[in-house]
């Protein structure tokens, strides 16, 4: 009996035929919504970290209706939610190697407390920065959900982001940096903007963050006058201004 009891019982989780099989209903873009947000479920009830990992597939696909599919991922983020601790350490892993991490981060930060999703968020943005990803869009998504808290955790890695290849990341670095900076970090946005000479998205919004925190450009004022242009002027004070259209 203790025999036939302990193979009927769930007690040990879901098999992996289970997760597979709930996983090929959830991620059906052309299915039925019932029985892909029923497997959704399913999944989100068995509570390990390996219907966890299912369960964050939902975020790689994207079914033809828009608006069911926004549902379907807001629903998505709630179960996560819901299964709590478990679904961290899945979370981190797919945010360190899938391009869509919006939805997993909104997760993460709705089960962690303030401090450890900063400390999960610092030591993941870290790892990027020191390997090479196909997903620079993770790195944007993730800068653009920092916390000003984070600031003091993450500023060499942010720093560092200024060099980044992809525009987005270097724009989503020095707009993160410009609102929480030092007169350091003011000098290594003026360097940015002037190495800039191919990047006119970078050079343009370092212009507008300048104009629009009214930074100085104290001690670089020669060198950016060379390359400003309009709309943009230095006034005598040495900072930027947009002339009105």
């Amino acid at each position: 009996m203790d025999f036939i009891r302990k193979f009927f019982s769930d007690s040990d989780g879901p098999s992996e035929r289970q997760i597979g099989r709930a996983l090929k209903h959830a991620i059906q873009t052309h299915g039925d919504a019932a029985a892909r947000v029923g497997a959704m479920e399913r999944l989100a009830s068995w509570k390990t970290p390996s219907s966890a990992t299912a369960l964050l597939r939902r975020f790689t696909i994207q079914v033809p209706q828009e608006t069911m599919d926004l549902e379907e991922k807001q629903y998505t983020v709630r179960l996560l939610t819901e299964m709590g601790r478990v679904a961290v350490d899945p979370i981190l892993n797919f945010i360190r190697s899938e391009p869509e991490v919006t939805w997993p981060m909104r997760a993460l930060r709705e089960i962690l407390p303030p401090e450890e999703f900063i400390a999960a968020l610092t030591e993941s943005l870290e790892n990027l920065g020191r390997s090479y990803t196909r997903w620079p869009e993770a790195k944007v998504a993730m800068i653009e959900h920092l916390p000003k808290e984070a600031f003091p955790q993450l500023r060499d890695t942010l720093l560092r982001f200024l060099d980044d290849e992809d525009d987005d990341v270097c724009i989503a670095a020095a707009d993160y940096l410009a609102h929480h900076g030092d007169d350091e970090i003011r000098e290594r946005l003026v360097e940015t903007l002037l190495k800039a000479e191919f990047r006119p998205r970078v050079r343009g919004r370092i212009l507008e963050l300048f104009t629009d925190l009214e930074l100085s450009v104290k001690g670089y004022r020669k060198k950016v006058e060379e390359i400003i242009q309009e709309p943009f002027y230095l006034t005598a004070k040495g900072t930027i201004k947009r002339r009105a259209r």
